[in-house]
């Protein structure tokens, strides 16, 4: 009986044991891959933690090699980081990493040695915000003078260029002095027309800088006025190149 019930504490005390194991090794870390920030992640400082990105490869490590012991699996792209171990007790400084993966992605870590369990660290890509990202830097790029003339030019043909598309007018924006009559938006530009009508009994003047005020183009980048003298009744065709952010 008391073998049995020896034996029985052995099983509970080892079954605890596998269930803690299991519990340690199962648990991650998840962060969303952010191209614009320095994640700060804390990491085992006596153990390897495993890194990986969801549903890519680590492609490239960048770092300073004396701060860490790092194991790569080729296979799964993933790798295997450990601080370098501390001669004395104070803790391992924090290790700046930076990552780059077979789809193109690059993440600058900041880790930082605790006295933890070690997790797994998951860096899942957020598909929407890298699409915002990319977008944003199409949107700041350069801008050459053949883009912003070939896209005024095509406005005032009334074409589509390669890379644009036509956007729905919202009505209101048909009303008043200032009618937009067409856009279409690529990926760096925007590209609006306005028709303008002279309804006083006076000849009216227009003039770029006025008008861009007058419009709220605060991300004017070009404007062609077709005809800048008008007479009572006339009207005319404006055309604006904006940036698309």
């Amino acid at each position: 009986m008391k073998n049995r019930s020896m034996m029985s504490k052995f099983i509970m005390n080892k079954l605890a044991i596998l269930l803690l194991t299991g519990t340690a090794a199962n648990s991650a870390i998840v962060r969303p891959l952010n191209e614009m920030k320095v994640l700060e992640i804390p990491i085992a400082q006596d153990a390897l933690t495993r890194i990986k990105i969801q549903d890519d490869r680590i492609l490239q490590v960048f770092g300073n090699a004396g701060e860490y012991v790092l194991e790569t699996d080729d296979y799964q792209g993933q790798i295997f980081i450990r601080p370098m171990p501390s001669l004395d007790a104070i803790p391992s400084k924090a290790i700046s990493l930076t990552l780059t993966t077979e789809a193109g992605y690059t993440q600058d870590l900041r880790l930082l040695p605790k006295k933890q369990v070690p997790e797994t660290l998951i860096l899942k890509i957020n598909t929407d915000l890298n699409q915002e990202l990319e977008k944003n830097k199409l949107a700041l790029a350069p801008l050459f003078r053949e883009e912003v003339e070939g896209l005024i030019l095509a406005l005032k043909e009334e074409r589509i260029p390669l890379g644009y598309k036509e956007m729905p007018i919202n009505l209101i924006t048909l009303k008043g002095p200032y009618q937009r009559m067409r856009e279409i938006q690529g990926h760096k530009l925007r590209g609006l027309t306005y028709r303008i009508q002279n309804n006083t009994k006076e000849t009216l003047v227009l003039h770029e800088a006025e008008l861009a005020k007058e419009l709220n183009l605060n991300v004017l980048v070009a404007l062609l006025i077709s005809k800048k003298n008008l007479t009572p009744g006339e009207g005319t065709d404006v055309h604006v190149a904006i940036r698309a952010n």
